[in-house]
């Protein structure tokens, strides 16, 4: 009910964007789409502009109040439904403020006031219609002008506990509850009112109360613990924490309930550091046991990253916490850094797949630590610099710990990945501005991450190594526990490099979208000197409607013949200007040319027949990294309509021979499409696979090596499906049926310990296609209740069945409010079932059918958006009008979803083309 000083915040079902009866054309421009009444172009919505309650800030608040402090005391009990607490916000606000705007979501206000001098103002909190300000915004009316200058703002509230992953959540398993936060990007309004953007730094000091029994983690030390109250017999302790160094609101972090807890040794002082940390491993119940691996290999990881930045790691102690749930990877909060529980808990005998995806994400979120957290971007549109350098560190970190731990090519696979998004004619700038807070979760995709990590790459081989490290120390230098741009991160690049030209050929990647074609036109060779003609145009597969134009200033390096030398420009010209000329000395005209020397460039490249065939004939010659490049622009060229389906599968079949298993395993691309859309083919398409990958797969099998722990698997799966090869079948069930105990040899007891990890998922996928009557029960006890390796493994099983029955019976566990799956392994379920080309019908009309109730009940908020994406793997044009429709129609439940299902849209578009424009030639060379 409502009473003065009370205001109920409720989340309502409907979008800012409203789509009644809108078809959009095909041609859809996720930039053209049509805007809400209310747009962040309204001058006095902007930061500077004047605050009042007829412009609602939609993006960034009016710089009314300029938050200092936040004291915040918390009584949080896992049990119950929600949690209450009180705020104090120290502050300046500008003079003769009668309201002001600031953030809170799904909550009561209670009491609300602010201080002028010894006298309080009361405040009236009126919350904005989430149906227009989905984001979560309040108007805080004063009952009489604050005079301006220093206030404190104080607040009373409730709020329910957030349901979908965000804010801070809670998650059951069996009769335990847990509490678990994820402020990132928009929960900490959630879950307490707050100027929840990422500009405002402040110390925050943080006390919870909470029954005894319970552990309480935060970000920084607990410096007391004592019993506050008695509530029907049960005994609340306040826990306070020490005051934290300043920081946003999106990386205040907490844990509540009955969790392991995990001593691990002190990380003990460094050249760099002459203090030790503390370090913690907390996870759910009974799952501390598994932390040891994750603890004992932190302080590599730290050290080596310490050695890079030259500075200390920034904050107390280092809790790290395997979330019973969790709707991402990971979040790199001070002190509490949170993981699914996959990343943090393995087994003795966990696959070298699981340790690896372990250290590359928790270096990453090591990395944070000095770029993110110490230093912090001013506004959303610059969290691509903290994603994309956390991305790019911590993989460098990864060989900096373990140099010989194959490490080396983790950046640029990332990046080759990417273009696929990028060469999108509705791709986004990396630096993409946000004019709606609710459309954030675009900035957390591939560009960000990956693009923006090759981008940094290129321009670290660009400038040197040394002179990268030096801007990157200085840029912390200069913004240590503050905030900072983009363009201050150029600039100090710049300055620690003393390369100025690096500002204005960065900012040509990062502030307009696509992806570079650098085309080698012609070689020229004299006596004594080899020119290559090279040109610039913006990569366009067959079926884009990519528009030509645009120019980057690209760091081109060559190397031309086995000379070791490489030869580098800037290359700044548009297709539309002369061609620009990279000249190298030489003694003869080189035997080829690699246009990308080292994979270090972020562009693709293309040529003449003579020059592919000159390169691929010399494949042994190139690095690593220069055959992942090669490889991943012959497939470019291949999707370009430039080169045929016979010299594209010739040169697969070169690439698939590579010593490195990180090439072997890039020369699958495009099978699973080929063997998917012409079924025609399959019988020539199996052919190839056995004929190009049996043989090395059945050499590596079972070594315990990189390339036997890594590419067995993944050929064996290939070869059991699209092979069709007898040999990886049946070593595939043998060990599925072994390990799940179905007596198929004759086993009383599920031999668990004889089966290597590393071919869990591939070995239940088999015995699922085969027997997926006896497997069924088996695969969802695991899924459901075995370690992370075994829910992982099984999940993706039961989504292959052939049984229509069983088929349905997922669907109807993965909705049902009493699932034994979590809302992550639903999706999983039903992307799977949708991917199954034996239920690809009636899965796809199932999730329509269900839509509003799914997305409600299992996917987390912020993730509504990304919801066209499970439709990106249709390959028709008219699935395209239909998939268009539906989204449209349904907008209502998914605010932010535009650029996703543009780019989905675009995605079923660019396949059919490719169908259409190589399916022919497809057919043919797979016949002979």
């Amino acid at each position: 009910m409502d009473r003065p000083m009370m205001k109920r915040l409720c989340l309502l079902a409907a979008s800012v964007f409203a789509f009644a009866g809108c078809n959009p054309t095909a041609d859809t421009d996720v930039n053209k789409l049509p805007l809400p009444a209310t747009s962040q172009a309204d001058p006095d919505m902007s930061p500077a502009g004047a605050a009042s309650r007829d412009h609602v800030p939609h993006a960034q608040l009016p710089e009314t109040v300029i938050p200092s402090a936040y004291t915040i005391n918390l009584s949080i009990d896992p049990k119950a439904d929600g949690m209450s607490g009180t705020v104090r916000i120290d502050a300046e606000i500008k003079p003769d403020v009668d309201g002001f705007w600031m953030h809170a979501k799904d909550m009561t206000i209670n009491e609300a006031s602010m201080t002028d001098g010894d006298d309080t103002i009361l405040l009236s909190p009126d919350p904005v219609d989430l149906s227009e300000a989905p984001s979560g915004l309040v108007w805080m009316q004063a009952d009489r002008a604050h005079p301006g200058g220093a206030t404190t703002i104080a607040l009373n509230y409730a709020t329910p506990y957030n349901q979908n992953l965000n804010s801070a959540y809670k998650v059951e398993r069996g009769d335990d509850a847990y509490i678990v936060t994820q402020m990132e990007p928009l929960g900490a309004r959630e879950a307490f009112p707050s100027f929840d953007e990422p500009k405002y730094k402040q110390p925050f000091t943080l006390s919870i109360t909470a029954p005894a029994g319970n552990v309480v983690v935060s970000n920084t030390p607990k410096v007391s613990e004592q019993p506050v109250d008695n509530i029907d017999g049960q005994v609340m302790i306040e826990h306070r924490f020490a005051q934290t160094r300043p920081l946003p609101t999106y990386l205040i972090a907490f844990a509540v309930g009955p969790y392991d807890v995990v001593d691990s040794a002190d990380i003990p002082p460094n050249d760099v550091r002459d203090r030790p940390i503390k370090l913690r491993g907390l996870a759910a119940r009974g799952e501390g046991k598994r932390l040891a691996y994750a603890l004992e290999n932190t302080n590599g990881l730290l050290s080596a990253l310490e050695g890079y930045f030259g500075r200390e790691y920034p904050y107390e102690k280092l809790d790290l916490i395997a979330a019973p749930e969790y709707a991402f990877g990971a979040m790199e909060n001070p002190g509490l850094i949170v993981y699914r529980e996959y990343l943090l808990l393995l087994d003795e005998n966990a696959p070298l797949s699981q340790k690896r995806a372990y250290a590359r994400v928790h270096s990453h979120e090591l990395a944070h630590q000095w770029f993110g957290n110490l230093v912090t971007p001013v506004w959303w549109e610059d969290i691509w610099l903290n994603e994309a350098f956390a991305t790019w560190m911590g993989n460098k970190g990864l060989t900096l710990w373990q140099p010989d731990g194959d490490f080396d090519n983790v950046t640029l696979n990332a990046s080759l990945g990417v273009m696929n998004t990028d060469m999108l004619s509705t791709t986004r700038k990396v630096r993409e501005p946000l004019d709606r807070s609710e459309n954030v979760m675009d900035q957390f995709d591939g560009i960000t991450y990956r693009k923006g990590g090759g981008v940094l790459d290129m321009f670290e081989s660009y400038v040197g190594e040394a002179a990268f490290q030096a801007g990157v120390r200085l840029h912390m230098d200069r913004f240590a526990d503050d905030v900072a741009t983009a363009d201050d991160f150029f600039q100090s690049i710049a300055d620690g490099s003393g390369n100025a030209d690096v500002v204005a050929a960065m900012k040509s990647f990062v502030d307009q979208p696509g992806l570079p074609l650098v085309t080698v036109d012609d070689v020229l060779c004299t006596a004594d000197q080899t020119a290559l003609i090279l040109s610039q145009s913006r990569y366009a597969p067959l079926g884009s409607k990519v528009e030509q134009g645009q120019s980057w200033k690209i760091p081109v390096c060559a190397r031309l013949g086995t000379d070791p030398r490489t030869s580098c420009m800037l290359l700044s010209k548009s297709e539309d200007d002369a061609v620009q000329a990279l000249l190298s000395e030489t003694d003869e005209c080189p035997a080829f040319v690699m246009p990308n020397a080292d994979g270090a460039g972020y562009y693709r490249f293309t040529m003449g027949s003579g020059l592919w065939a000159s390169l691929m004939t010399n494949l042994d010659q190139l690095t690593t990294k220069e055959a992942l490049s090669a490889q991943d622009s012959l497939v470019a060229a291949f999707r370009a309509g430039e080169v045929d389906a016979e010299t594209f599968l010739s040169g697969m079949k070169a690439f698939a021979a590579h010593p490195d298993y990180d090439v072997a395993s890039g020369s699958t691309r495009l099978l699973q499409f080929i063997h998917d859309e012409f079924p025609d083919a399959r019988d020539g398409l199996a052919a190839y696979v056995r004929e190009t990958y049996q043989d090395r797969y059945r050499r590596i099998r079972g070594e315990d090596s990189v390339e036997g722990n890594l590419l067995a698997p993944s050929l064996g799966n290939l070869l059991a499906t699209v092979g069709r090869d007898n040999d990886a079948k049946n070593y595939l069930l043998r060990q599925g049926t072994l390990y799940l105990g179905l007596g198929v040899l004759e086993q009383d007891e599920p031999k668990r310990a004889d089966v290597p990890s590393n071919i869990l998922g591939s070995a239940f996928r088999e015995v699922m296609r085969r027997l997926p009557e006896p497997a069924f029960e088996p695969l969802v006890a695991l899924a459901s209740n075995g370690s992370p390796l075994e829910r992982s493994a099984a999940l993706s099983a039961l989504t292959v069945t052939p049984d229509a029955d069983q088929a349905q019976r997922l669907l109807e566990m993965a909705l049902a409010q009493d699932s034994p799956f979590t809302g992550r392994q639903s999706g999983s379920i039903i992307s799977g079932l949708i991917g199954n080309e034996a239920h690809t019908g009636m899965a796809w009309d199932w999730y329509k059918a269900n839509f509003d109730t799914y997305m409600t009940r299992k996917v987390p908020d912020v993730r509504r958006g990304r919801a066209p994406l499970i439709a990106s793997g249709f390959c028709s044009l008219e699935k395209r009008d239909e998939v268009r429709t539906f989204f449209t129609q349904n907008a209502a439940v998914i605010p932010g979803y535009e650029r996703s299902l543009a780019q989905t849209i675009e995605s079923i578009e660019l396949c059919a083309a490719l169908k259409t424009g190589q399916g022919a030639s497809l057919s043919d060379a797979l016949s002979r």
